[in-house]
């Protein structure tokens, strides 16, 4: 019993009381405390920094947190951009603050993509004004 308890403890830092050690794991792109931290890339030239373009990197945000065995809560925040090394990207970087699913008494209070796509409107494809 003791080789399982050592198991679930490593597959779910959370569970053994380091919930920050389990996101910071999930999070390949890295962590801040709790908040699931994602990287997109995109070429500079395309973007444009226009709010339907946010919209939609959060709903992936949000989408990726929960592929990871992480439930997002509330709306993620857009960190800031940096050039890519190969010159001619952006990196843009984003954050949620999440709740390790093994350890996640109120799942009913995720942020879903779907939340995220309705709080834009239904939309995050174009701007409002198309």
């Amino acid at each position: 019993m003791a080789a399982r308890k050592t198991t679930s403890s490593k597959q779910f830092p959370a569970k053994a009381g380091a919930p920050e050690a389990e996101v910071d794991k999930r999070s390949p792109d890295g962590s801040d405390g709790m908040r699931h931290v994602k990287e997109f890339v995109v070429l500079a030239s395309q973007w444009t920094g226009e709010e339907h373009q946010h919209e939609a990197n959060k709903a992936g945000v949000a989408n990726e947190a929960i592929q990871r065995g992480l439930h997002p809560r509330g709306e993620a925040s857009f960190d800031g951009s940096e050039d890519h090394p190969d010159g001619v990207s952006l990196v843009l970087t984003y954050s949620v603050e999440t709740v390790p699913a093994s350890v996640d008494h109120h799942p009913e209070d995720t942020t879903t993509p779907r939340d995220v796509i309705e709080d834009a409107g239904g939309d995050t494809s174009s701007s409002k004004d198309d």
